[in-house]
């Protein structure tokens, strides 16, 4: 059968894995560049070459996407990506077919194919990592949007503040990673980056008290975002992914803050959704670039 090379290329990891569509063979992570596209192409480039007699290289990234060009015209947590032509760059140092798409989608995708949104015709993905990528299916398909920007969670504001302030009023400031770990650095004085999601839910699971306080804000952002998008949508299923997402308390955070909020508005004519993990978890993105390559 086979091999794909598939890449997901996030704002602090590229993750990469040798798959066919049944099945991932191994998987590794490298650091995402921040600095430059040239670093960013040949880290990409270097991965490529560690593996041979692939059939096809399949990417997940951030920011919007033009399928058809191959062009990324943002990147996400990437500041140094714009109107970036990845596809036609990587096509010089590989000799197999090159897809790409938006991580959010590539989320909705994968779950659409196989996983938690397998059936359904009105649902919504969301991917909670250093910002927030979102999948919207419509009628059973991907909705992409006119230009490309279908999806796009992390620029939902979620709070009325003047812009240029550092106030956070995104749904990407308030329900990325960062929204959890730099709000309890911030509560405890501890210094910036000094922890990272998975001693954050170390210390939540512990029964932590501001570890909770955090976490109960942050669910409460999730649901106010989730309300919002349930009013132009009207979803049936939203699925969680990232790497948090493993967290059983999460998701049993999320759909409780969603069930209070719902309950406070119980006269607004907007469905509630139910509130899953993505089938599978962090993987979502590297299936759905892959259903993208081989079927889109």
């Amino acid at each position: 059968m086979d091999q794909y090379l598939v890449l997901d290329v996030g704002g602090t990891y590229i993750k990469y894995a040798l798959m066919t569509p049944d099945l991932i063979i191994e998987k590794g992570e490298v650091l995402t560049p921040l600095d430059n596209s040239e670093h960013l192409i040949d880290t990409l480039t270097q991965i490529y070459k560690k593996y041979e007699n692939i059939a096809g290289f399949a990417l997940s990234v951030p920011g919007r996407i033009d399928i058809h060009k191959g062009i990324m015209h943002t990147g996400g947590n990437l500041s140094y990506i714009k109107d970036f032509p990845l596809k036609e760059i990587l096509s010089k140092h590989c000799s197999v077919k090159i897809s790409m798409e938006n991580d959010g989608k590539c989320a909705a995708l994968g779950e659409a194919w196989k996983g938690s949104l397998q059936g359904v015709q009105q649902g919504l993905a969301i991917v909670l990592g250093t910002g927030i990528g979102g999948g919207i299916i419509v009628n059973g398909q991907l909705l992409r949007g006119h230009t490309y920007a279908a999806g796009e969670l992390s620029l939902i504001p979620l709070s009325v503040v003047d812009i240029g302030t550092e106030e956070p009023f995104l749904w990407a400031h308030m329900c990325g990673t960062m929204g959890l770990t730099e709000v309890y650095e911030k509560e405890k004085n501890l210094p910036h980056e000094s922890m990272n999601g998975r001693q954050f839910f170390d210390l939540a699971n512990a029964k932590d008290e501001t570890a909770l306080k955090v976490l109960a804000q942050f669910a409460r952002s999730f649901a106010l975002g989730v309300m919002g998008v349930q009013a132009v949508l009207d979803t049936q299923v939203i699925t969680v992914g990232g790497g948090i997402s493993a967290q059983p308390l999460l998701i049993e955070s999320l759909q409780k803050a969603v069930d209070v909020l719902y309950d406070q508005y119980k006269k607004m004519p907007i469905s509630k959704p139910k509130i899953i993990r993505c089938a599978f978890g962090n993987d979502s993105n590297l299936y759905g670039a892959l259903y993208h390559h081989l079927y889109e």
